[in-house]
This record gives C-alpha cells, structure tokens and sequence, in this order.
C-alpha cells in the first residue's frame, strides 16, 4: 500500500513538474543555437550539469549571434517570458565561463534585472558585469565567453558574449574595402590633383614658350624694324641732305640771276630817264628860244 502512494506522489511530481514546465518558460536573447528571436520551443533548464541544457556549446558557439562586451565589461541582453507570474520571471542569475567550453564557470554581478513576477508577456533588458579580469578566448576567432542565463524559476538558456581586441578586429577585418575604397577615393583626388597641377604646369609651359616665343619675336622684329627704320631714316636724312643741298643751289642762283635782272631793268630805266632828260632840256630851249 506504501509502495503504491510513493508511486502515486511520484507520479504526480512528475506531473507537476511537467506542468510548470509547460507554462513557465523564459530566455535570453540572442540565445545559444538559436537563429533569430527564441520561441517557447527553444526554452532550457540551465543546471550545474548541464549549464546550457539540451545545447552542444562546442558546435553552437561559433554559429551564434554574440553581445559585444563594452570597454567597462558590462554586458546588456534581452530576457523575453512566455507567461506572467512567478514561474515567467524575468529575473536572472548568470554564470561566466571564459573558455567557451561551457566546463568551467564564475559568477558575473548583475547590475540591472528583469521583473521576478511579470504580470503580462514581455521582455527587460538585463545588464550584467563580466567577472574582474575576464578575458573571453573561446571560439575559432578567440574572443568569445559562454554565459549560463537562469531565471528565479529555473528556466534560461545560454548566451554568447564577445570580448576584446579580437571583437573590435571583426568590424576592423571588414573595414579595409573601407579603406581601400577611402585610399582609392584618396588616389583618385591625388591623380585629379596631379592632373590639374600637370596641365597647369603645362599650361604655365606653354605660356612661357609662348612669351618666350612672343619676346624673341619682339626682338627680331625690333631689330629689323630697327634696321628698316634706321635705313629709312638714314634715306630720308640724305635726301634731307640732298634737299638742302639743292636749296643752297637754288638760292645761289636766284642770288646770281637776280645781279643782272636788275643790271637788265636799271639799263632801260637810266635810259629812259636820259631820254626824258633829252627832251626836257630841248623843251626848256624851245621856250627859251635858244634854238
């Protein structure tokens, strides 16, 4: 009779049990395994055993969505529950294993924490500090840590978290088409700029030929201007020469032809005054009767 109540209470454990676990569920999200946001379905029961329940840390962790650490250590994470009440807390505890091997873990110190009785279906935002002195060296890049995520009521799951030098080196590894663009962009302005400064060197060139072209130009031309200039004026002086020349001639003769026109026209005026004389003095005869 004993052995059949034992059987009846374990029974009803079992039930019970199985009971609490269908209507009380909460996790962490991002969670270990899980693509996408956690369902019901992707709920565990994190135990010192099992610190991540059904999931295999080895071959989950590198496929996992991982929280970046911040410089300080803090670590922020979604807790979303499935039912209100007590057995949906959202309320947390969680442990740090800094190997990603899910074998070896220390508590962190939870600094801000979900609501224990949830009266609705929801999520908080929980805040956890790594251990002091943590470094994260698990998966194939280096940097990750395995956290066990626990409610109040025994329900969680595991997180990934990324820490470090080698988180910061993922984004870094993705930046050099960044940069290579930013140094292709650089290459292409120093080519512009090489280009530009080539053509006005070039420009600067040309002009220069050009004035240099333009002043042996002046100065050929100056000199046969010169020449031609000094040519005509050296024409122009002798026929200036020849001119003045020509005048002294010119006014040599009209000196020389002048002497006897006025020989010319003195001899008819002397003889006609001898002639007008002639007649005076006969008139002043005739008058006198002396002839």
């Amino acid at each position: 009779m004993f052995t059949g109540g034992k059987s009846v209470l374990a029974c009803a454990s079992v039930l019970l049990a199985l009971a609490a676990q269908t209507s009380a569920h909460a996790i962490p999200s991002p969670a270990l395994g899980v693509k996408g946001t956690p369902a019901r379905s992707d709920v565990q029961r994190p135990s010192t055993a099992k610190p991540c329940g059904s999931i295999d840390p080895a071959t989950t962790i590198d496929t996992s969505t991982a929280i970046p650490a911040a410089a300080d250590g803090t670590v922020t994470m979604t807790v979303t529950d499935f039912n209100a009440g007590a057995d949906g807390s959202r309320s947390v505890a969680v442990q740090v294993d800094a190997s990603g091997k899910g074998t070896s873990f220390v508590a962190g110190t939870v600094s801000k924490n979900g609501n224990a009785a949830p009266t609705t279906v929801g999520s908080d935002q929980v805040t956890f500090t790594l251990p002091a002195g943590t470094k994260c060296v698990g998966g194939k890049a280096g940097n990750l840590c395995l956290v066990s995520v626990k409610t109040t009521a025994g329900f969680g799951a595991c997180t990934v978290v990324s820490q470090g030098a080698a988180a910061a080196a993922a984004p870094a590894a993705a930046a050099p088409p960044a940069a290579a663009a930013a140094g292709t962009t650089a290459a292409a302005a120093a080519a512009a700029a090489g280009t530009k400064a080539a053509a006005a060197a070039g420009t600067g060139a040309t002009a220069n030929t050009g004035s240099a072209g333009a002043a042996n130009a002046a100065k050929k031309a100056g000199k046969k201007g010169g020449k031609k200039g000094a040519k005509k004026a050296g024409a122009k002086k002798a026929g200036a020469a020849k001119g003045a020349k020509g005048a002294k001639k010119a006014k040599a003769a009209a000196a020389g032809g002048a002497a006897p026109a006025a020989a010319a026209a003195k001899a008819p005026a002397a003889a006609a005054a001898k002639k007008a004389g002639t007649r005076a003095a006969r008139a002043l005869r005739l008058e006198l009767n002396l002839d």
